[in-house]
């Protein structure tokens, strides 16, 4: 995998916290199934954890750090 080919889609399903995965259903259990975010998945993010997250991205390249905000 080159992280500078994935999209920001696939770079944000690897950045994201594992603890933010749901618990899988017992009718999924032992399946071979992954959880996928999308636009209706929302979570808090706490400053630490959004730091590791920009340095990840960061360690992968520059042109991989998406704009998140600016600060006033």
């Amino acid at each position: 995998m080159h992280l500078f080919k994935l999209s920001n889609e696939q770079l944000a399903q690897l950045l994201i916290p594992k603890r933010f995965i749901p618990i899988k259903p017992k009718e999924l259990e032992g399946k071979n199934v992954e959880y996928i975010y999308d636009s209706s998945d929302k979570f808090e993010l706490t400053y630490d954890e959004l730091v590791e997250i920009i340095g990840k991205a960061r360690a992968a390249g520059p042109r991989l750090v998406p704009v998140i905000g600016t600060v006033e």
